[in-house]
């Protein structure tokens, strides 16, 4: 991706250049191969790291793929699970799992900015502090707003595999830490995780100090595109994301086992 022109002209092309990035900057703490198929198990909690990354299909009857994908999820005690994006191949593997009532959950978004346009949009705002995944601050605020204790350390786990570039960034308000985010770099594009913030401090432009913070280390980077993936129903988020010079380039959702561990 060039940093000039539109960033956003076709979603499928943009799919199929974002997510092995996607892929790289959110490591499991497992991996197999079938059939082109990345199978990624962890702890059951980040949908990304517990789901299968269809970004190739060598071929061959789809439905027995699918049942050795299965199979291998049920062995980790973990929930089959699909990362379906306009990148998943082969094109009607979703309908094959609409036909195994598979149930698409979290339907969510790829967002993506040109870094020079969130500079110009957030231009002014103060920087966040640069910290560390071992801060006990920046733990305790992702585990703290995660969705769960369980979440937010299987984040953090994942978090600490990262062996990309990265920068931790936290903001400290009277001593209590409000908002944090990670930004990690592969080639051409710095991508944007644990994005958290205080449920008591929130609305008070704390986020946008981190993400004006990832976006100054991205030009120091010399990286000219930014991308972060958000859930359709956090207006809020969304709304932020906006603000800050981010636009929606495409969807996607997790296909769910009808299956009960």
């Amino acid at each position: 991706m060039t940093d000039t022109g539109p960033l956003v002209a076709d979603a499928l092309a943009l799919a199929c250049e974002i997510e092995p990035h996607a892929v790289a900057a959110w490591p499991a703490r497992e991996t197999a191969v079938l059939g082109g198929w990345l199978l990624r198990f962890t702890d059951g909690s980040s949908h990304r790291s517990n789901s299968v990354a269809p970004l190739n299909f060598l071929g061959g009857d789809l439905g027995t793929q699918i049942d050795q994908a299965e199979r291998a999820y049920r062995a980790h005690d973990l929930r089959p699970m699909f990362h379906i994006t306009p990148a998943a191949r082969p094109m009607d593997l979703e309908q094959a799992l609409l036909a195994r009532a598979y149930q698409a959950v979290s339907p969510s978004q790829v967002c993506v900015a040109r870094t020079a346009k969130v500079l110009q949009r957030l231009a002014g705002t103060p920087s966040a502090f640069k910290s560390a995944i071992t801060d006990r601050r920046f733990r305790d605020l992702v585990v703290g707003s995660s969705r769960s204790a369980l979440d937010g350390r299987e984040r953090l786990d994942i978090l600490g595999r990262i062996a990309l570039p990265l920068l931790c960034t936290l903001v400290v308000e009277d001593d209590t830490p409000v908002a944090c985010g990670v930004g990690v770099r592969t080639d051409g594009w710095i991508s944007l995780y644990v994005m958290r913030s205080h449920p008591d401090h929130r609305r008070r432009g704390f986020a946008k100090r981190v993400i004006v913070t990832i976006a100054r280390w991205a030009q120091a980077q010399r990286v000219a595109n930014l991308f972060l993936q958000v859930e359709k129903g956090n207006a809020p988020a969304r709304a932020l994301y906006a603000a800050a010079g981010f636009v929606p380039a495409y969807p996607y959702c997790s296909f769910v086992a009808n299956y009960q561990r």
